[in-house]
This record gives structure tokens, C-alpha cells and sequence, in this order.
């Protein structure tokens, strides 16, 4: 990611997260990128990418890996799933993620 990208990101989501982000996408990590995968699951980039970040520290204080596919596909299919709780209860993109990687761990 270039460092102005990177600047962008930092101010949006602090510096943890961002650098987190970074481990989460690799050496492809770019904002476009952020941004095209929000957009699929009508999400802001920026709540998006904390959620990743989350994603990918629990990942990491779980030493597990996975690729960036696999990822983003259970971040899509975790906020697509709260989609259908009740505006008022739903749980922010991040805590989502939390509760699910709680209830259910992130499977091989």
C-alpha cells in the first residue's frame, strides 16, 4: 500500500487497525481494494476495514492463517448474516465479527 493510501487508512481507522488491514490483505493491500469488498456488502469502508482488522488479530492470537479469499468471504457472510436482525439490535460490523469468532471460531 503506498504511505498516502496508508495515511488515509490511519486516519479512518487509527494506526492498530490499519496495520492490521495491511496483514489482512498482504503485499495487495490497497484502498481500491478496501473499498470494492465494502461496497459488496453495502458496508462503509471504514467500518469495514475494523472489522478486518479484528478478523485478522484474532486470526493471529489464534496462530491460524488464511487466505485473503477465505476472509473477506466470512466477513461477508457475517455481516450479510445480521442484515436480517432488527436495525435497533444489530451489532456494529466489528462486535459482529467478535460474537461470531466467539460462538464459532473461524473453520479450516
Amino acid at each position: 500500500m503506498e504511505e498516502r493510501e496508508f495515511q488515509k487508512l490511519v486516519t479512518a481507522i487509527g494506526a492498530s487497525d490499519a496495520e492490521a488491514v495491511q496483514r489482512f490483505f498482504g503485499d495487495s493491500c490497497s484502498l481500491c481494494q478496501i473499498t470494492e469488498v465494502a461496497d459488496q456488502v453495502e458496508l462503509d469502508w471504514p467500518e469495514w476495514a475494523k472489522a478486518a482488522a479484528a478478523l485478522q488479530r484474532w486470526l493471529e492470537a489464534n496462530q491460524r492463517t488464511a487466505d485473503v479469499n477465505r476472509k473477506t468471504g466470512y466477513l461477508s457472510c457475517t455481516i450479510e448474516g445480521f442484515k436480517n436482525v432488527p436495525a435497533n439490535m444489530r451489532p456494529d460490523p466489528t462486535t459482529g465479527v467478535v460474537r461470531m469468532l466467539q460462538q464459532f471460531g473461524f473453520a479450516e
